[in-house]
């Protein structure tokens, strides 16, 4: 039996969805906006502390004051952009942004020790997972954007 465009069209987007998670396998950074206390958006190239698809990805910053900064962005407005990329092949995702308290979670990350000096300990530190509401990718020439709950 042929197959139905939209069977053929679900299997083009798993194609690119699976390259976009092996892309992000492969990077060690992404930026990251938040949006500031003037309803700027603000980009960070900030390091991936965890991603196992590009569905949650995870990063860890710092609460190092009130007004300015990534964490206090994110306490206000939880709106979010992610972007990866690598060999001119790219990913660009929209979603939101929460504080992860887990502390098992928390552990199985690594912490930064010259910027956190106790680790998770540190009062400074923050957890936070981006969720992806939307994504586009940019993979080897081929185009699409795709919406998530």
């Amino acid at each position: 039996m042929e197959k139905t465009a939209s069977q053929i069209q679900k299997e083009r987007t798993k194609e690119l969805e699976n390259k976009a998670n092996a892309l992000l396998k492969r990077c060690d950074v992404a930026t990251l906006t938040s949006i500031n206390e003037k309803g700027y958006p603000r980009t960070c190239v900030v390091s991936i502390a965890k991603a196992d698809t590009f569905s949650d990805i995870y990063f860890v910053t710092s609460k190092r004051s009130d007004k300015a900064g990534k964490a206090s962005h994110f306490e206000t407005n939880t709106k979010s952009s992610v972007c990866y990329f690598l060999d001119g092949d790219s990913v660009t995702l929209i979603g939101n942004v929460e504080f992860v308290g887990d502390r098992k979670l928390q552990e199985s990350i690594e912490a930064d020790r010259q910027f956190f000096k106790k680790g998770i300990d540190d009062p400074k530190f923050r957890l936070i997972r981006f969720h992806t509401i939307e994504a586009t990718f940019w993979i080897e020439g081929k185009f699409r954007t795709c919406k998530y709950k």
